[in-house]
């Protein structure tokens, strides 16, 4: 049976947008019912994300951008510079025109080093923002600046501060505690698992290694962080005992679990960028297959640091028309 890439596509971006719309409203985005999840949803990557697939539905977009107004402070911008070097998943210009017009206002001024990160297009004619429909009228200022039309953004103040009653939203719980740092990252991290190496917590949680060194170590020194020696390697670890203040959700009986989102959502970029280029669909079986699998091959790396490369291990072997549909179904079930 032949598949075709178009539809798989339009259901892929489809189950992205559902799957934003979801995690964006356990952070209090307002018009999207509550989802409940039993993870930490990481905000930077989810931000980054959005920049992409969050013109394939207007509301989205702008209920993010009126979250981020009332919200953003709860954000680091060192972690998101940081994500969008190390995992690109998003629209950097995308970005940049949305953080300059919150920069705009003096209680977001940390958003204006987000530019110095992104050249502005130039000699290029503006693309409309959201593709699926036409632009008309006068186009926001800002966003013409960074090549993306649309018209004004109305910020309508529905949007709601995140809820600390929730899995979802454990690392905003934990900033509020230790401030917004990686100290955050970290106790989630170590909460989520048995035991970890910095090594491994700074590349899962998008921080540099000697920060999250230094993060480890002065929480050792409280006492309630533990340190473990493997020969000649240190390794963390909490008693999770004495952390069962902060389980304070109904029925909460353990830690939400820990998801690499950054590589991840530069997975499904990979992959969803594969399924749009041009022409493809026409093209026969073996030709999708080879673009399908440099994708696969490219993602590998994204597929591993999120823990889901076993997954696609078992497909690499097959052609043709197999291996499309294999890969397609695996794409179906990445999201959580």
């Amino acid at each position: 049976m032949t598949v075709s890439l178009r539809t798989s596509r339009d259901e892929f971006t489809e189950r992205i947008v559902s799957d934003l719309w979801g995690e964006w409203s356990a952070f209090g985005v307002a018009g999207y019912a509550r989802s409940s999840h039993s993870w930490v949803i990481d905000p930077e990557a989810l931000l980054l994300l959005t920049t992409r697939f969050g013109r394939y539905d207007a509301r989205l977009f702008d209920e993010v951008c009126d979250w981020l107004r009332g919200n953003g402070h709860a954000l680091s911008v060192q972690r998101l510079r940081h994500l969008m070097k190390a995992h690109p998943c998003g629209e950097p210009t995308v970005l940049a025109a949305m953080t300059e017009r919150l920069a705009e206002e003096s209680s977001h001024a940390k958003w204006k080093t987000i530019r110095r990160l992104v050249t502005a297009p130039e000699g290029v004619d503006p693309r409309p923002l959201f593709p699926s429909s036409e632009f008309f009228g006068e186009a926001e200022p800002v966003f013409r600046r960074w090549g993306w039309l649309r018209g004004p953004v109305e910020f309508r103040g529905m949007s709601q501060a995140p809820q600390p009653d929730q899995p979802a939203t454990f690392l905003f719980k934990l900033r509020a505690l230790f401030g917004n740092q990686a100290r955050a990252e970290v106790v989630a991290w170590l909460l989520a698992h048995e035991r970890g190496h910095p090594a491994e917590i700074a590349r899962q949680t998008g921080y540099f290694r000697r920060s999250i060194q230094l993060v480890l170590n002065e929480l050792a020194a409280s006492g309630h962080v533990r340190v473990l020696r493997m020969g000649r390697e240190k390794h963390f670890f909490v008693r999770h005992a004495e952390w069962r203040f902060l389980l304070t959700w109904p029925n909460a009986k353990v830690f939400p679990r820990w998801v690499c989102w950054a590589p991840l959502f530069q997975a499904i970029t990979i992959f969803h960028e594969a399924l749009s280029i041009p022409g493809l669909e026409d093209r026969s079986e073996r030709v999708q297959a080879m673009q399908l699998r440099e994708a696969l091959d490219e993602g590998l790396p994204s597929l591993a640091a999120a823990d889901l490369a076993h997954r696609f291990e078992s497909i690499r072997g097959q052609k043709g028309g197999e291996f499309i549909r294999s890969l397609l179904a695996e794409l179906d079930t990445m999201l959580p």
